[in-house]
This record gives structure tokens, C-alpha cells and sequence, in this order.
């Protein structure tokens, strides 16, 4: 009797919940759900008498969903979610956002991907190793706006984080603003990340980046530099160039600092090559070399084969 009576409580839920449910896909303009799945093998070689290391790895295969729905006046809500199938051992998500936007730009808040600075200010299209000799990628939480004047869009992001390493938990622990002129087949953007560390701030980094294409040729340089804390004994510059052509990237970065003694100037040299083998599959390949500029320390190289499926 009694289960007699939880299957008729149960209809009778989802009787009611029916027009709230339909209610809701009536609204929801545009949504997806999407996943791919990347597993490969990678081989470390870092000399200095040691072994090469191979092995299968994941590369970061992820799942997600996304969507909008208009809610009249020019105004659109927004939201965005996308995680690691293999969870980050920090725990944290790859990307979340929530926001609103229309005629006035878009206002969001979100944690993981930095938003300002890789919609303006990334030169970065590798899938794995490349792109790591910059000082900066922007910041990663916080409260963004973004908007358009004419042929500038610009962005500001702000962060407070109670687990900050700063003094001051009441102040903003950083501050971002990015700005990018569209000049045809020439894209130009400048971009300042001020992180408040303590006990010792540093000060903002500046960037400079002119990224487009010419012939088929794709290009992007990215300049950056960051003075001491005090003086200018350590100040600090990064570089790096890509080339694209079809499937090919080749990537280049250094990092220098100017200063008293003998300071290092990592480089890191990147070269990819994607080939499509159908519809919803790819391999990817990458070759790195790493020269920490240390002396007796070797250059380290990686290769890496990874294929792609997207599930959905």
C-alpha cells in the first residue's frame, strides 16, 4: 500500500513539474552540451645522464555546456561551464562563468580561464607545451566587463581573494584592463595586469601584441615586461613569436632579466602539426625543446602524439 503510494506522490510530482520544465525550454534561446575525449603519449628526454620518460597520458579531455536566453530590452543572460574529465588535483573547475549582455557589452563573473587577456591578447595555439615563456596570462577570477567603441574593444577584470598572499584583504588583490585596435589584417592590443602581493609588491605587467595574417600566413608577437619591486636591478622582459601555416605552428619564446650577476634567459621552441582524419577526429603532434639557460643543465625535449574525439 505504502508503495503504492509513493509511485501515485511521484506521478503526481511530475504531473506538476511538466509546465515548469517545458517553461524552462521555452526560454532557453540557445544551450549545448559538449566533450572530447584527448589521449595520447608523450616522451620527456631532460639529458643530464637521465632515462627519456614515455608515457600514456591525458591531455586534457573535458566536457561542458553552455547557453543564453533573451530576456527582452537588449538584455541576454548568459552562463558557461566546463570541467577536466580526469579531475585537477587543486580541485578546481577548467572554466565557469555567469553574466548578462547587450548593447552596453557584456558583464560577467567567473573562476579558471582568464577571459580579458585570451580574447584580446592571446598568441598562444598550441594545444600543450608551447606558450609558456610570458610573464603573464592575466588573472583567473574575479569580475569582468568587456565593450566595443568603434574599432577598439577594450575589457577590465577585478579580483579579491580572501586566500590572497596580500596585506590588505579589504583592497583589490588585482586589477586588469586590456585594450585591442582592429586595423584589417592588423590586430594590436595592449594589456596591464596589477597583482598585489605582499610582503613585497611588484610592479604590473605591460604587454604588446600584433598578431595577424598576410598570404596565408598567420603571425603573432607577443612582447611583455615587468620592472622590480625597487630600481630596475631586476627587471624583466618576455618575447614570443608564432607562425602559422595551415596545419603547422612554430613557436618561440624567451625570457630575460636584466640585473647583477649572471641572470638566466629560458627559451622554449615549439613546433605542431594537426592532421584531420575525419569527421570529430584528429591527431595532434608536438615537439618542445626547453634550455633553462642554467649551466650544466641540459636542454629538455618533449614529443607528444594525441588523439582527438569529440563525443559530442
Amino acid at each position: 500500500m505504502n508503495f503504492k503510494r509513493t509511485v501515485l506522490a511521484l506521478a503526481v510530482a511530475g504531473i506538476s513539474a511538466a509546465p515548469m520544465i517545458a517553461s524552462a525550454a521555452a526560454h532557453a534561446d540557445s544551450g549545448s552540451i559538449y566533450a572530447n575525449v584527448r589521449y595520447g603519449i608523450s616522451s620527456l628526454d631532460e639529458g643530464n645522464n637521465k632515462e627519456r620518460v614515455t608515457q600514456v597520458q591525458n591531455f586534457g579531455s573535458r566536457y561542458g555546456m553552455k547557453g543564453e536566453t533573451d530576456l527582452g530590452n537588449g538584455m541576454t543572460a548568459f552562463g558557461s561551464f566546463e570541467d577536466g574529465m580526469v579531475p585537477r588535483p587543486d580541485g578546481k573547475v577548467r572554466d565557469i562563468k555567469v553574466g548578462l549582455k547587450g548593447d552596453f557589452g557584456q558583464v560577467f563573473v567567473g573562476d579558471a580561464t582568464n577571459h580579458t587577456w585570451d580574447t584580446y591578447m592571446s598568441t598562444d595555439s598550441t594545444w600543450w607545451f608551447g606558450g609558456s615563456q610570458k610573464l603573464s596570462d592575466g588573472i583567473q577570477k574575479g569580475i569582468t566587463y568587456m565593450g566595443t567603441a568603434g574599432p577598439v574593444s577594450f575589457g577590465v577584470s577585478a579580483a579579491m581573494d580572501k586566500d590572497a598572499v596580500n596585506a590588505n584583504e579589504e583592497a583589490l588583490d588585482t586589477v586588469e584592463f586590456v585594450a585591442a585596435f582592429d586595423a584589417g589584417p592588423v590586430n594590436i592590443a595592449l594589456g596591464m595586469t596589477d597583482k598585489k602581493v605582499s610582503p613585497t609588491d611588484e610592479e604590473a605587467v605591460t604587454g604588446f601584441v600584433v598578431k595577424g595574417n598576410a598570404g596565408g600566413f598567420g603571425y603573432a608577437v607577443d612582447y611583455q615586461m615587468q620592472g622590480a619591486a625597487t630600481g630596475n636591478v631586476d627587471d624583466k622582459t618576455s618575447l614570443q613569436l608564432q607562425g602559422t601555416f595551415g596545419n603547422f605552428i612554430a613557436q618561440y619564446g624567451v625570457i630575460d632579466t636584466d640585473g647583477v650577476g649572471n641572470e638566466a634567459s629560458p627559451t622554449n621552441l615549439t613546433l605542431t602539426y594537426t592532421q584531420n582524419l575525419g569527421p570529430a577526429t584528429l591527431v595532434y603532434y608536438e615537439f618542445r625543446s626547453l634550455d633553462s639557460d642554467v649551466a650544466n643543465v641540459d636542454a629538455a625535449t618533449v614529443l607528444a602524439a594525441v588523439l582527438k574525439y569529440n563525443i559530442l
